[in-house]
Parts: structure tokens; sequence; C-alpha cells
């Protein structure tokens, strides 16, 4: 059927076609670049209305086509849809993953704020956090105004301070063994004959990690410029503190055997770190405190010695030797330390001797007897009853 209409159509274009080409007198392309397109293009609309006039007349291969196109269509649409189904599944999983991971940065940061003392601490307080660390009262490198909550006597010339921090819930902080710094609040109120203001050091009685306040024990001498000044002091008054600051850093079971040998108010720095190292259950330290002292009466903290001595029998053990002992019912030893009294209390095994550490706190006259002074803010020779028995400064520390 399509063969029998569409040749007439080509007999008749064949023929139009050998008309103009006699006319112009030849069957190819002249040299000036003529050529057989016009031909082409109709032979190709002659296939084209051939192809038109055969849908027409065949529906089923129409709708075929149709049904082709509309399959292939939906295909597109399907692989479309998944592949924008997996975009957004991705899109999903990488939030996911983001979210996860910023969550995880978040966790990490808060555990770093709470194992770490220092710039969060106040924050943590104002959140509430239950594992924040306390707040430190006293600043290194600043002074800071206490004020005098309480005065206690002691004895006959020395009285236990209380002054109370701004924050009830702050603490001293330091580390066994540490001292801080004292001066008056107002500056120019004690000066030294250099027209400076006076400072002195102390080391407080009271625990580190006390909450509120800090202790003092103070003995006043005739001389004392400082020690004068805080006597005086009322309660309401406030005087000026700054550290701590570290003079020895303890460490548990650094050594076998600590000796310890004082004089007077000397004996704080001994008792701070005798009481830190008996409170460590993993510490087997031992410790003997030699404290000399005039009178019976002159033994600072002895019930918290005794108490020390009967708590711990195994590891600590106190003995006081007194200028003038009573007549009567004296235990203690008598006179200034000697090398033959220290000798007495050292350990008698011979590894532990040798694991000996030496610490020493008093009056100048018993530096010179007992170790040698220091030299300024040097450790100095060991000389004196210690120097005697062979120990050097590996075996003594002169706080």
């Amino acid at each position: 059927m399509f063969r029998s209409r569409t040749a007439p159509l080509a007999k008749q274009f064949a023929g139009a076609q050998r008309q103009v080409l006699s006319r112009r007198g030849y069957a190819s392309p002249d040299a000036g670049g003529g050529g057989n397109m016009p031909l082409v293009l109709g032979l190709a609309g002659l296939a084209g209305l051939g192809g038109y006039v055969y849908l027409q007349r065949n529906p089923s291969t129409q709708a075929a086509i149709s049904a082709n196109k509309n399959e292939a269509l939906g295909r597109a649409e399907d692989a479309a849809d998944s592949l924008k189904g997996k975009a957004q599944a991705g899109a999903a999983a990488l939030s996911a993953n983001a979210n996860e991971a910023i969550g995880r940065s978040k966790d990490k940061a808060q555990e770093v704020k709470d194992d770490v003392k220092g710039p969060f601490d106040e924050e943590r307080k104002a959140m509430g956090n239950p594992g924040a660390a306390p707040v430190e009262a006293l600043i290194k490198n600043s002074w800071v105004d206490f004020k005098l909550e309480k005065v206690e006597p002691y004895n006959h010339n020395t009285k236990i301070y209380t002054f109370s921090f701004p924050d009830s819930e702050s603490i001293a902080g330091g580390k066994a063994a540490s001292a801080l710094l004292t001066k008056a609040s107002d500056p120019q109120a004690l000066l030294d004959d250099k027209g400076k203001p006076v400072i002195r050091p102390y080391t407080p009685i009271s625990h580190s990690d006390e909450k509120g306040n800090l202790r003092l024990l103070v003995k006043e001498y005739p001389t004392g410029k400082m020690s004068k000044h805080i006597a005086n002091l009322k309660p309401g008054e406030t005087l000026a503190f700054k550290g701590p600051i570290q003079k020895y850093e303890y460490k548990p079971n650094e050594f076998a055997h600590g000796v310890t040998i004082g004089g007077g108010s000397g004996i704080t720095p001994m008792y701070q770190m005798i009481s830190h190292s008996l409170s460590l259950p993993e510490d087997k330290t031992k410790w003997t405190l030699i404290f000399a002292n005039v009178t019976e009466k002159d033994i600072l903290l002895r019930e918290e010695w005794d108490r020390l001595a009967k708590q711990h029998p195994d590891r600590f053990k106190a003995v006081y030797t007194l200028d003038n002992p009573p007549f009567m019912l004296w235990k203690g030893e008598k006179g200034f330390v000697t090398k033959e009294m220290i000798s007495k209390y050292l350990p008698s095994d011979h590894n532990e001797k040798a694991n000996t550490k030496f610490f020493v706190c008093g009056p100048p006259g018993q530096y010179a007897a007992v170790c040698g002074p220091k030299d300024g803010m040097k450790q100095g020779e060991i000389k004196g009853a210690l120097g005697e028995l062979g120990y050097t400064n590996d075996n003594v520390f002169k706080f």
C-alpha cells in the first residue's frame, strides 16, 4: 500500500528534477560550488511524508511507539526518584554523623572541664555541677584581704587566728608543704627599718581543702613586727595574704623514714606535712618528730601530736626535748638536739637508715647546731650534728 501511493510522487519529482537539469545543461555540480542538496532534502521530506502517512494508516504501530516512549519516560522518572532518594538519605546520614560528632565533642569538652581545676571552676559552680573543684581563695601573685573571725589563746605567748574567706565554699588550696605570705592590709601601717612593708611567711595549721577559712598558729615574739601586728588585730579587721608558696613537694613513699627536727613555731611545716602523709592510706612512710622547746608549756600542738602517735603507732613517734624540764614526771629528752639524740631515734635497719630524709625548721641557733644555716634562699652546706653524722644535701631539707 505504501509503495503504490508513493511511487507516482517519486516519478513526478524525478521528472521535475530532469527538466531542471536539462535547462541548466549539466547533471553534476558546477565548478562554482553547486550541489545535490536540493535532491537530498527533497528525498528526506518525501521519506518523512511517507512515514507520517504510514503511521496514520497503522494506529497500532503509533500506539506501540507511544507506549515505548511512555515506558522510557517512566523508567527515567523512576531513576530520577531513586537518585533523589539516595541523595536525601546520604544527606540525612551526613547530618546525623555531624550531629553525633558535635555531641561527642561537647561531651569531651565537658569532661575536660570536670577534670581541670582552674578557669572553669566558677562556671561549673554557677551551673551547680557537683563535680566542680572548689574555688581557691588564695591568689599566688596577688594580695587578698581576709577578715579575722576569732582568736583562741593557746598558751602564754601563742594564739590561733581564724581568718574567713569571702566565699564560704572556697578553700585555701596548696599542697604539702606550702606556706603563705602575710602583710598589713594597709601597707603603710607596718614598715621595716628601710621603709618597706613588712612581709612574713606562715604555714597554716588548717588543711588546704578546709572550706571557708584558714587558721594560723602565731607565737608572739618581743621583736617580731608581724607577730605583734597580728596579735593586735581585732575580730572584723583584715590581714593581707598571698600564696600558696610550695616550700617542699612531698611525694608519698619517696623515702622510707622522715625525721623532722623543729623548734618553737617552726613546727607548723612539720605538722602540715606529717598530718598529710598519715592521712594517705597508700603512704607507708614512717615519721619521727624531735621537737625542742624551753618549757613543757611551750610545746605547740602537743595534743595533735599525741593524737597522731596514738592513731598511727607503727608510723609516727613524737619526741619532746626541753631546756627546762619539770623536776619530776618528765619522760622526754633534756637539752639541745645533738647528734647522739638524733642517732638514738634513727631506724635500726641499715637500708631504712640509708633511705632517711631530714627536715629542719626552727630558730637560727637550732639551724646552726643541727644542720648549719641556709645560704640566703639556697639550702647551704650541711654542718652541725647532721654533717657530723655524714648526711648531705641529698638527705636534708631546711625550711
